[in-house]
């Protein structure tokens, strides 16, 4: 699985073209690296078939460094950019909040080529010198520094989600094989994955094992043994697996797929109604009388609760709840009638209006709605007001050319004083309006807290986009005091947004359950640039279902009339 290589690569090739101020290229290389994130197969399959010129933005010439990458496993044209530039901008550029404009002024004033030259820069107050950084700016990278010295190595969910339906395939159709289910964090629907866990029946372990350490892909055999094997893939990625007994195959899934927190607690309660839990089955403690394992909803039957959901294994409330037997029913792919928030070639998008509204189409959505850029925020080509008026009229021809609802919108930025570029008047004259943050993401809680409500409580705004505008594994959250901001949206009528793009799954499920708590309502949105993108709504789903969210939560289960009725109101 070759996705993440060419993706990271393209990025890196990215930096070192704005690095050297070449025009254009950098956004035609990034946005081909967002668009193989983006793809549901193996880019290695695309290029087998001869479609890589299909991918958005791929042209001949990418096409060819594409190849290369999946052919031989690295770029001759990176690494000859590499030699070109005097400093390690792939360390560096993994600080949150520097970008390359910002190392190019360290590199320039400072002499700064190293991320050791930033923290020595930095220790001795020289950045805070230079025009545009500050004290603040000092702390910011201080801090950011630290992150990623110590943040653990963990891969998007989508990185991952290719090789896991890739291992299930091979495994599931041998015939050593009568089951294979993947557990551990990706059962639960996590945003990041550090290692995958996969548990079989079988009544040849010793040859499943055998099986399992030669799948492709695989370059490191971790341990081997007859019933547990360990392996890493070239990505860097781990992979477990355990054979089990038939008999055990519920309790040993049980026991996998829950973190820590949840186990211990359910252990805990097994053992105060007379029983021991362990990934071996359900016991009784006097007699170590076996009772239940073979399945996990004949546990949680025994220990007189609801089955509870994977997603919901994190041990925040879940087992009282299912004592109770009133979890909720959670929202399912099925009950998704259309998607919010998404950009054309009107901004930074790779498709057009009518092809992005086909392909919803295609997908049996109900409804669609654009968002472009609108506004200065160091995007490709945003809207302006005289281009917005054409915009909107090239949605109404879209409109008389497909068979659902296209809803007309923005993503317009908040300013760091909480206004918007766009008068309350033109705003309201569009179907959907989606504000969010995008520059200025150092303020400090109070400043950006008091940003983003003074926004949501002044403009009639119908979703918050990415609350906390993380990138994954690249850009920490804002800092909010969510309390305040959900508070705020509830109060104006402000849908908190679930951003399902695979980089940022923003907001989480932790806080998704915090909002619904609170009485939030939420819009699931795909933040799609191509049209592969749209597919990506699943992943929106599963942060639903972390945050414990029913059908009567999430706007785009309800139906056009009820969501017209709705906006109109706001």
């Amino acid at each position: 699985m070759k996705n993440k290589l060419v993706a990271d690569i393209l990025n890196r090739v990215a930096d070192i073209l704005e690095f050297q101020d070449v025009e254009f290229k950098p956004q035609a290389y990034r946005k081909v690296a967002l668009a193989v994130e983006s793809l549901t197969e193996d880019i290695a399959d695309v290029y087998n078939r001869g479609e890589l010129e299909n991918i958005p933005g791929v042209g001949k010439h990418i096409a060819e460094k594409v190849s290369e990458i999946i052919e031989k496993g690295k770029s001759g044209y990176y690494e000859k950019l590499k030699k070109e530039v005097p400093i390690d901008l792939e360390s560096l550029g993994e600080i949150p909040f520097l970008g390359i404009k910002k190392i190019q002024v360290l590199y320039q004033k400072l002499g700064v080529k190293t991320v050791a030259d930033l923290e020595k820069a930095l220790q001795d107050h020289k950045v805070r010198e230079l025009p545009g950084f500050g004290e603040k700016t000092e702390m910011v990278l201080l801090k950011g520094i630290e992150v990623i010295r110590t943040r653990p190595r963990r891969f998007l969910y989508a990185q991952v989600v290719l090789i896991v339906n890739d291992v299930l395939q091979r495994l599931g159709k041998s015939s050593l094989v009568k089951r294979v289910e993947v557990a551990g964090s990706f059962r639960r629907g996590k945003e990041t994955v550090g290692d995958l866990d996969f548990l079989v029946i079988s009544s040849s372990p010793s040859k499943v094992m055998d099986l399992f350490v030669t799948l492709p892909g695989v370059v490191e055999v971790l341990s081997k043994g007859t019933t547990k094997s360990s392996v890493r893939l070239e990505n860097g990625l781990s992979i477990d697996l355990r054979v089990v007994g038939e008999k055990e195959f519920g309790s040993a899934m049980n026991y996998f797929i829950g973190n820590k927190e949840h186990n211990v607690a359910l252990r805990k309660f097994a053992l105060s109604k007379g029983y021991t839990l362990s990934e071996y089955g359900l016991f009784t403690v006097k007699k170590k009388r076996w009772i239940a394992g073979r399945t996990e909803n004949e546990i949680y039957d025994k220990l007189g609760m609801n089955y509870i959901e994977p997603e919901l294994r994190e041990n925040r409330g879940e087992i009282a709840v299912a004592l109770k037997r009133t979890l909720p029913s959670l929202v399912a792919k099925k009950d998704i009638r259309g998607v919010f928030h998404n950009h054309s070639t009107w901004s930074d998008g790779n498709d057009s209006l009518l092809a992005m509204a086909q392909k919803a189409e295609q997908m049996g959505f109900e409804f669609v709605s654009f968002n472009d850029h609108y506004g200065h925020i160091g995007i490709t080509n945003p809207l302006n007001e005289k281009r917005l008026v054409n915009y909107l009229a090239e949605i109404e021809i879209v409109r008389k050319k497909v068979g659902i609802r296209v809803f007309s919108g923005v993503e317009i930025d908040i300013f760091k004083d909480g206004t918007l570029p766009l008068s309350r008047a033109k705003l309201r004259a569009l179907d959907v309006v989606v504000a969010s943050v995008h520059v200025g993401l150092s303020m400090s809680e109070n400043e950006m807290t008091k940003r983003v409500c003074t926004a949501m409580e002044n403009y009639p705004i119908h979703i918050l986009g990415h609350p906390m505008d993380r990138i994954l594994n690249v850009r920490e959250p804002l800092s909010l005091r969510l309390d305040d901001v959900f508070d705020t949206a509830r109060r104006n009528n402000v849908f908190l947004e679930i951003n399902a793009a695979p980089q940022r799954m923003d907001l989480s499920g932790m806080e998704i359950k915090s909002a619904r708590d609170k009485g939030c309502l939420f819009a699931l949105s795909t933040d799609a640039h191509d049209v592969r993108g749209l597919e990506a709504y699943s992943y929106g789903v599963l942060s639903a279902r972390r945050g414990w969210l029913e059908k009567k939560d999430v706007l785009n289960c309800w139906n056009l009339k009820k969501i017209e009725k709705r906006f109109w109101k706001s």
